[in-house]
């Protein structure tokens, strides 16, 4: 499941700057990027707190949308899974327009205006029949790109439904935990086409990612049980990520970074190894590219920042290390944040 937290005020929201949401409100939040189906009752528990807060709070989140929460499926028709990141310099002034182009891509997941080199930073999923396409003719085409470089996806080491930002302690984290979800599909695999009802329930789950295992079963015509384990079998096997896509401001770390980083021939496992432990890394994959390595991170300040660049633990061994700031989430998940 996907959640995604806009906070603003009145005065701020036209620079959408996220607010930090209140200690109780974080944990409610970091208790559903553990668990995005988790009974208000369930989380109350884990939490301490009486059950008729915990539901009050969280209902208002998700009614108000300051919490959305979605599933995200891969590749529903099925094919060949190709994954990439593109990095398109802009036409000076056309930044915004070519994001939201980016975007609005039913095949990006998100997407990032940013600093440095590159003024939009987004991530593809296509099918490999329609990549030579979408990535030499379609990319390129967008309002206002002067220029796209392409990376192919070659391995996740880390994605951000795997980013939990230390709000809560290991046993609570464990008792919202129904399953660990450690396969991802990435490089070149082949993934069958699922089931209509497969289908339906995954598109019902991209819209509302709490939707009951009755209201599925309703909608597919299948039993509650055959409905749930549809959907188990959908998450166990990577087919509906159980993502918790969070903006990273709103649980105290408004400062979010790409890195890009080139290491030193045979030492990238290290490396990567090394950075998939950092709590502050949302998301590490390894490219293809100039850069081996392409990291998504959010701390809790610019100094927090500087220094981790700054450790030798892991700097040790990269040979370059370009970084650029986050100015704004266009989308994440494969959810709009800018409408």
């Amino acid at each position: 499941m996907s959640i995604v937290i806009l906070k603003k005020s009145a005065e701020n929201d036209a620079m959408n700057v996220t607010e930090l949401l209140d200690d109780l409100d974080r944990k409610i939040v970091a208790a559903l990027q553990v668990n995005g189906r988790a009974g208000w009752r369930r989380i109350a528990s884990v939490l301490d707190v009486p059950e008729r807060t915990v539901a009050a709070r969280g209902s208002e989140l998700l009614r108000t949308q300051q919490v959305r929460i979605t599933g995200f499926p891969v590749l529903p028709q099925g094919g060949v899974l190709d994954s990439a990141i593109a990095s398109v310099r802009c036409v000076s002034g056309m930044n915004r327009m070519t994001a939201t182009a980016a975007a609005a891509r039913a095949s990006s997941v998100f997407t990032y205006l940013t600093t440095g080199d590159a003024d939009c930073v987004f991530e593809l999923i296509n099918e490999r029949s329609q990549s030579l396409t979408v990535l030499l003719d379609e990319i390129p085409g967008l309002p206002g790109a002067a220029g796209v470089d392409t990376a192919t996806i070659l391995r996740l080491y880390k994605g951000i439904h795997q980013w939990l930002p230390g709000i809560l302690d290991e046993s609570q984290v464990l008792a919202l935990t129904d399953r660990e979800q450690s396969w991802e599909p990435t490089g070149a695999v082949e993934l069958a086409p699922l089931s209509k009802e497969e289908q339906e329930i995954a598109r019902l789950l991209a819209l509302d990612g709490r939707t009951t295992v009755e209201e599925l079963a309703r909608a597919t015509a299948l039993s509650p049980a055959s409905a749930r384990r549809r959907l188990a079998h959908l998450q166990a096997s990577g087919r509906l990520f159980d993502r918790a896509v969070i903006e990273p401001a709103a649980l105290g770390f408004p400062v979010e970074a790409i890195l890009r980083i080139r290491t030193y021939p045979g030492r990238t496992e290290s490396v990567a190894q090394r950075l998939t432990e950092v709590p502050e890394v949302r998301y590490l994959a390894f490219t293809t590219g100039r850069h081996q390595l392409f990291v998504d991170i959010a701390c809790v300040s610019h100094a927090a920042l500087a220094d981790f660049l700054m450790r030798a633990d892991w700097t040790e061994d990269a040979v370059e290390v370009d970084t650029s700031i986050v100015l704004q989430a266009l989308k994440r998940s494969g959810m709009r944040m800018d409408v």
